[in-house]
């Protein structure tokens, strides 16, 4: 998965099996501030997102981030706030504690996050897979940055590879890669 070619699963043959108990996606369309909020209580119990759900939810922001520029305009009036963060670097805990602090995402309460979502912490997935969410549920309000820990140079060197093969296969890490690519690299609020 280094060259430009588009990686795609089918999670239509993907089984859930009985014994999943986290957040269940029928349609990506379901994908609601509520669910995403239940994702973040099931993973931090240290639980994993079902390998369909997250196919379902990384090919879709992909396709969100495919239609965006490398530099998107946010346009906020004056008396309007926004949050921007950085470099969470797989820290799944203090990325819970930005939102308890700061709110959960909203239309009302706007996020950017400026790349290095993985690598070095032990929860890459839960990160991404939490931002990825989001940016889902609020595609207008809430943005993510391409850092350099989003390419498969760093982040095979840096955890994030090791981590994807443990908690789901290469296939998935591939699908991680090919989403980067079409991450937006800056952002002009």
């Amino acid at each position: 998965g280094y060259g430009n070619e588009r990686v795609d699963i089918d999670t239509n043959v993907i089984n859930v099996e009985a014994s999943y108990k986290g957040p269940k996606l029928e349609k990506i369309e379901d994908i609601s501030s509520d669910w995403v909020k239940s994702l973040m209580e099931y993973q931090r119990d240290r639980n994993v997102l079902h390998k369909k759900y997250a196919c379902m939810i990384v090919m879709k922001a992909r396709e969100l981030f495919e239609a965006d520029k490398s530099l998107v305009d946010i346009t906020r009036g004056d008396d309007e706030e926004i949050t921007v963060c950085g470099d969470i670097h797989g820290q799944y805990y203090d990325l819970l504690n930005i939102f308890k602090l700061n709110g959960d995402p909203s239309k009302e309460n706007p996020y950017v996050f400026n790349g290095d979502f993985i690598d070095r912490g032990s929860f890459s997935v839960e990160v991404i897979m939490t931002l990825l969410s989001w940016k889902v549920c609020y595609p207008e309000h809430f943005f993510m940055s391409r850092g350099n820990h989003e390419t498969a140079q760093l982040n095979k060197l840096y955890g994030f590879y090791g981590e994807v093969l443990h908690k789901y296969d290469n296939k998935v890490y591939e699908l991680f890669n090919d989403l980067f690519k079409h991450l937006p690299l800056s952002h002009c609020i």
